[in-house]
């Protein structure tokens, strides 16, 4: 009882207009990417998020789809405030998405009100990627938002944020130019918003993989163990191993994206697009003192390799680590994106 008096003290406290959702904001009207049913239950103009289960979907080219995640989860509202937390991952499968996100009122976020002039009007604001140069980005109705400057066009976003309201306004938009650039038309991917941060896999040693030879034509890779925050919540089902031989013309463009934003492998939906799931499930009771290691035989002589290992929770939540490239002579690269935990 206690609990329920607590919530509803909290909803009463964090909900605008007594609870009653206000009318479309103007810019809202500008942009959007119809829902579709196949993503959840549509409401309106925009999808309702499931926690905890991950929702896969396209975004047209310089279009915004829209959801909502509310949550009303007592345990969770009574949760240590080091634990109160709320994990928002936005995957590319395909493309470049930006993630933008508005708490507690409506409206849902301008995506086109972002990079706004220096020293201009603020009606001449465009939608991003920002040139930092000339533009400084400030995007209306929005609390946070993924990096919006290029910099890291096609890599994964993740928000792990105080939880401190009841309603997520969850914007997705897909620039025109960025996405054309990378010969990508349909922008696809992975949305994934949870409140129980303990049912989390999170990669071991920041998701750093490594690897070695391990006899004729096979070779070794070892990982740490995923751990969960806070623990006992949730543990490991089963690590999964991904592999692809790389074509000639398989470049990375930057640290924080592998390969192209048209050939994402630093993500789960976009290993299983374009990797390859290499043996069984590897179960973490093969692990030894918190190192898991797996190997691939069959290597073809003078090729490189990516590979990459998706750790899944009981729970059914799955991370990717940071992935690796194997090099025709033989040498790891080293990690081919940036550390798990700077997403």
């Amino acid at each position: 009882a206690a609990a329920a008096v607590a919530a509803l003290a909290w909803a009463l406290a964090l909900s605008p207009c007594g609870g009653q959702e206000p009318e479309r904001c103007r810019h809202e009207e500008h942009g959007l990417d119809p829902p579709d049913p196949a993503d959840g239950e549509v409401v309106k103009d925009y999808v309702k998020v499931l926690e905890g289960r991950a929702l896969t979907s396209s975004v047209a080219l310089n279009m915004t789809k829209r959801f909502l995640f509310e949550t009303h989860n007592t345990t969770v509202m009574n949760q240590p405030e080091r634990y109160r937390k709320l994990i928002i991952s936005l995957e590319p499968c395909e493309g470049v998405v930006y993630l933008l996100v508005r708490k507690t009122r409506r409206c849902w976020s301008n995506p086109y009100s972002c990079c706004k002039p220096i020293g201009g009007s603020v009606a001449d604001a465009t939608p991003p990627p920002c040139n930092t140069g000339t533009h400084r980005v400030l995007c209306d109705w929005t609390h946070f938002h993924s990096v919006v400057d290029g910099s890291r066009d096609g890599s994964p976003t993740f928000f792990e944020v105080q939880h401190n309201s009841l309603n997520y306004y969850i914007s997705v938009f897909a620039p025109a130019e960025a996405n054309l650039q990378a010969g990508v038309k349909s922008p696809s991917f992975r949305l994934t918003v949870l409140a129980d941060i303990g049912a989390y896999p999170r990669p071991g040693r920041k998701g750093r993989l490594e690897s070695k030879i391990a006899g004729d034509r096979a070779l070794e890779v070892f990982w740490d163990m995923a751990s969960f925050v806070p623990a006992g919540i949730s543990n490991i089902r089963s690590y999964y191993l991904y592999s692809s031989l790389l074509l000639q013309e398989d470049k990375k463009t930057n640290a924080a994206v592998f390969l192209t934003p048209a050939k994402v492998m630093n993500s789960v939906c976009g290993l299983e697009r374009n990797a390859v799931r290499y043996g069984q499930p590897i179960s973490p009771a093969s692990c030894q003192q918190g190192i898991c290691r797996a190997v691939i035989r069959g290597v073809v002589p003078r090729r490189r390799y990516m590979l990459n290992i998706v750790a899944e929770s009981h729970r059914g939540l799955n991370s990717t680590y940071s992935g690796i490239i194997v090099s025709s002579d033989w040498e790891s690269s080293g990690s081919a994106f940036d550390d798990w935990s700077d997403r």
